[in-house]
């Protein structure tokens, strides 16, 4: 059984995206420009190295934290950015407080998050490379301790899911614990490697298309740099977009989470 109900949580994370689009341009306006940027640099000095990669796209990490920090507050606290000031110094300077360190706080596990997962997928690439199948190569048999290791790593990665969001708790002033305590449970995974696919599909659909429709044709007509520009620029916004529209099916869905956690907890 799930934890949460999906399709509602994925259901309403596309049409906040879609109603708020006009706050959610001048949001990711500075994300999406620093990310074409470094993602531009990535692709080119370090397509085959992923931890290379992850580090060439710091800044660009560090710029999307802030922004999806800031989605996550607007969805759960209705905050908006940037801070319309009320007027009096002393309130506005303790909001203010509030919402820096939130905002800061998520921005930071953000980045460490995707800084783990880029070296983890390094390390997990040197290890399984030499037993991935070559075409041609005879058939290679896997030792036994390698397979135990990627069982043991499948499971740790199936449980571990839910620590890819941890950034959301952080970017409204919670602490890790209290964050764990809300999501136990294995059926917490199914629901959110459930919502994460579902918000998944339709961009990897769309990219699909725009390979055949968009690229194709420029590369016919206009040659395979402007080609893997559009591209470039493409996977940018569709990546930027993705990344919106899950941050808030998952928020949805910690936000009844997090009220079945309260009404389970002692008065």
């Amino acid at each position: 059984m799930a934890a949460f109900d999906i399709i509602p949580a994925v259901l309403k994370a596309f049409k906040t995206v879609w109603a708020n689009r006009s706050y959610l341009m001048k949001l990711a306006a500075v994300p999406v420009a620093v990310k074409l940027i470094f993602f531009t640099l990535a692709i080119t000095y370090a397509q085959d190295n992923y931890t290379h990669f992850i580090l060439i796209m710091l800044p660009s990490l560090l710029v999307e934290g802030w922004m999806l920090a800031h989605f996550v507050r607007f969805i759960m606290l209705g905050q908006t950015w940037p801070y319309r000031a009320s007027g009096d110094f002393d309130k506005d300077l303790a909001v203010l407080s509030v919402r820096a360190r939130g905002v800061l706080g998520g921005m930071i596990v953000f980045v460490l998050i995707n800084m783990v997962i880029g070296l983890f997928a390094e390390y997990t690439a040197r290890i399984m490379m030499p037993y991935m199948p070559v075409e041609g190569a005879s058939q290679v048999e896997i030792p036994a301790h390698i397979a135990f290791v990627s069982f043991v790593m499948l499971g740790a990665m199936f449980w571990g899911f839910r620590l890819i969001w941890l950034y959301i708790p952080y970017a409204l002033n919670m602490d890790g614990l209290t964050y764990l305590n809300a999501v136990k449970g294995l059926s917490t995974s199914i629901s959110m490697i459930g919502t994460w696919v579902l918000c998944f599909i339709p961009f990897m659909v769309l990219m699909r298309l725009a390979a055949v429709l968009v690229a194709d044709p420029l590369a016919a007509t206009g040659g395979s740099s402007i080609s893997m520009f559009a591209m470039t620029l493409l996977t940018v916004l569709v990546d930027t977009v993705k990344g919106l529209v899950t941050v808030a099916a998952i928020t949805y869905g910690l936000r009844e989470l997090f009220a079945k956690n309260i009404q389970k907890s002692p008065r």
